[in-house]
């Protein structure tokens, strides 16, 4: 398996990769870092959330927060 951390920066994230990104954190504390504007809302595709790899990362190392 790769390492997670070194997947182009670019390309989107399901759900489950955000979660283990994110210290294996379960659905509802992503639910609740969604709804708190902890984390960027996803695309959702066929009712499948993604995320774009940078702006999931630049959250949650505190560079995409609004100054």
């Amino acid at each position: 398996m790769t390492d997670p951390t070194a997947l182009p920066c670019d390309r989107f994230i399901t759900q489950n990769e955000a979660k283990n990104l994110a210290g294996g954190i379960s659905d509802m504390t992503l639910w609740r870092w969604r709804k708190a504007g902890i984390i960027p809302l996803p695309m959702t595709i066929r009712g499948r959330n993604y995320w774009k790899r940078r702006d999931f990362m630049n959250a949650l190392t505190g560079s995409g927060q609004p100054k």
